[in-house]
């Protein structure tokens, strides 16, 4: 399974800060998974380490040049390179599925207008959009990304049975669910969550899927 990933980013301590957090935090101290970071502007031209520049023919904002990006993922040797791109194929539970089937990945994030096309037809083994909207940069997009991958590997969960009855597997909404107070200014929780007996509350789950 892909456990193994390099970030290549501008912004390499947004990593740092997430992987404080949450079921990552303890998944990543057991070495469940492995991150590293690749600073761009470490193969940045000249003295500035410039990484950016104006795209040819005119328009708005900078475009990340494609001699810097070419040496960044040139150095870092993965089974796959995945870009985010606003018009890449749009994330499922079937492409999760399978980026599983590799071991390791390098995820490149962009930023101001986006990669010298080049560098999407020198190395691009995947393009991955989150959704039909724009963001800033792909660091957050390689988050969503890599959390979808990392809560399928072996012991990142608390409870495997989690991915049970998941939203989006076979393409159903996971059913609805509910915590005390067993009552609530007059809405209650389901008898049946409520009877202990087990058969029927599995039949209740499945029967409350909700198709896509």
């Amino acid at each position: 399974m892909l456990s193994n990933f390099n970030i290549i980013t501008l912004f390499p301590e947004i990593f740092k800060n997430w992987l404080d957090i949450g079921i990552l935090s303890s998944g990543f101290e057991k070495n469940l998974f492995e991150l590293t970071t690749t600073n761009l502007r470490d193969f940045g031209i000249g003295n500035y380490k410039q990484v950016d520049d104006a795209p040819y023919g005119g328009g708005p904002g900078m475009v990340l040049m494609i001699e810097p990006m070419d040496n960044a993922i040139s150095q870092s040797k993965k089974d796959v390179n995945i870009f985010l791109t606003p018009d890449g194929q749009e994330l499922n539970e079937d492409l999760i599925e399978e980026l599983h089937t590799y071991k390791s990945a390098n995820i490149i994030c962009g930023r101001y207008e986006g990669f010298d096309q080049r560098i999407l037809e020198l190395h691009s083994d995947y393009e991955i959009s989150i959704g039909k909207t724009v963001v800033s940069g792909g660091e957050v997009p390689a988050m969503f990304l890599m959390e979808a991958l990392l809560r399928k590997l072996p012991g990142i969960l608390g409870n495997s049975e989690s991915l049970k009855y998941e939203s989006f597997v076979n393409d159903k909404y996971d059913h609805p669910t509910y915590t005390r107070p067993e009552v609530y200014k007059g809405f209650k929780v389901p008898d049946v969550l409520l009877s202990g007996d087990h058969k029927k509350i599995d039949e209740w789950k499945k029967n409350n899927l909700k198709d896509i």
